[in-house]
């Protein structure tokens, strides 16, 4: 995910297209890449992209051949990896092929499930982290079901081709990846992503650091020639294969280590989430660039795995509300004096220290309310046009959208 425009755009734009990467094995770039395998009878597709993608997933399969889609692969349920297969149905049916057998991981059915019943949360945290527009649809509602899944491996043969899938834990709990052995080639679905991983998403379910270490370190073995990712370009070369996932896997087990050792020796969170090290050698990793996920966010996933909500502070347990407290704050050093610090704040750079004075001024509902949201506008947008996740960079700035409405 190495496209960091805003809105629609990066989900629309053209990308690379479909490319080959040595007899029968495609990789059809898009916002989320689609995996083709030519065999002798017939075509296995890993991952199938957004709904609205599935049109250009078939036009790009028919170019390349006639030959039926024998297998649909979900490496993952995610919205932009699983969607995409009823335009693929449709053609099979259209052209009387047999209908394309649907394989994903068992967890991928619950996590459908669990989409349907929570549609309305995953609209409304979408429209924020991508920044998309209340006159799209901001969450998929056509779920067809995998109708043969797998616990922790399973294999098929197709064509005189040898297709092993794995289960692996990563950015979700229901991701497979696939092995084509006789062409060396790896379909890993977003356990590569040419970014930081997307570990501790501040709107999301949690995910697992130690397991998405595992699952390249497991990649790495098995000395692929190409790896085709989920978003980016494939890698190609069996030693920059291993070098790139052993990297990303060594900085995954780094941050893990690191937090259960200050867990281990009595550190709260407000002290592990700004005290922990991010090493040069991941800084500046090509691997590594915090374009969409950010180490912060895996740090409080970690957390969140290990520990409980309580900070160690027990004026935190059971708090007052925000407003309560910043009545109080407004009403003893008034809210002049907190908007001519907030605006010093911002004078020198320090824009997430204004944040918090300026939000003491909104949240006390104080004559300088109006003032403070202006500013507080002005602080988001700074932030937003200096970060360089995605993720982070949208909540700014759809953050300062809706409060300039």
């Amino acid at each position: 995910m190495t496209d960091t425009k805003l809105g629609m755009a990066p989900l629309l734009g053209d990308y690379g297209g479909l490319k080959t990467f040595g007899p029968g094995v495609h990789l059809l770039e898009l916002w989320s890449n689609v995996g083709l395998v030519e065999a002798d009878d017939g075509v296995v597709l890993f991952d199938c992209g957004f709904e609205f993608t599935g049109p250009r997933i078939v036009e790009e399969l028919r170019r390349l051949t006639d030959k039926p889609v024998a297998y649909i692969i979900y490496g993952h349920g995610h919205a932009d990896h699983a969607f995409g297969a009823a335009a693929v149905l449709a053609d099979a049916e259209a052209r009387g092929y047999p209908r394309p057998i649907i394989v994903a991981h068992e967890g991928v059915a619950r996590r459908f499930d669990r989409y349907r019943e929570m549609q309305g949360y995953h609209e409304h945290i979408n429209r924020i982290q991508f920044d998309i527009p209340e006159t799209l649809p901001a969450f998929a509602r056509n779920y067809i079901y995998p109708n043969l899944t797998y616990r922790d491996a399973m294999s098929f043969r197709r064509g005189g081709l040898t297709f092993e899938l794995r289960h692996a834990r990563g950015e979700t709990d229901d991701t497979t990846w696939m092995y084509v052995p006789e062409r060396r080639a790896a379909f890993v679905s977003d356990l590569w992503v040419w970014s930081c991983p997307n570990i501790g998403n501040p709107f999301k379910v949690q995910r697992y650091e130690v397991e998405w270490a595992r699952a390249l370190e497991e990649i790495a073995a098995r000395r692929p020639a190409v790896l085709l990712p989920g978003h980016g370009p494939a890698l190609e070369g069996d030693d920059l294969i291993a070098q790139a996932c052993l990297t990303v896997a060594g900085a995954l087990r780094y941050l893990h280590d690191q937090v259960v050792a200050m867990l281990n020796a009595g550190r709260w969170q407000e002290e592990v989430l700004h005290e922990f090290q991010w090493p040069e050698e991941y800084a500046n990793s090509p691997w590594l660039a915090p374009v969409y996920g950010h180490p912060y966010f895996i740090v409080q996933a970690i957390l969140r795995r290990y520990h409980g909500w309580y900070d160690g502070n027990p004026s935190h347990l059971f708090p007052a509300r925000a407003a309560e407290v910043a009545a109080e704050v407004a009403a003893l050093a008034g809210t002049d004096k907190l908007l001519d610090r907030a605006r010093e704040l911002e004078g020198k750079g320090e824009f997430q220290l204004a944040l918090h004075l300026a939000d003491f001024v909104i949240e006390a509902g104080a004559a300088g309310a109006g003032p403070a949201r202006a500013l507080k506008i002005k602080l988001l947008e700074a932030l937003g046009q200096k970060e360089k996740s995605l993720i982070a960079r949208n909540i700014y700035l759809v953050s300062a959208k809706r409060m300039k409405k």
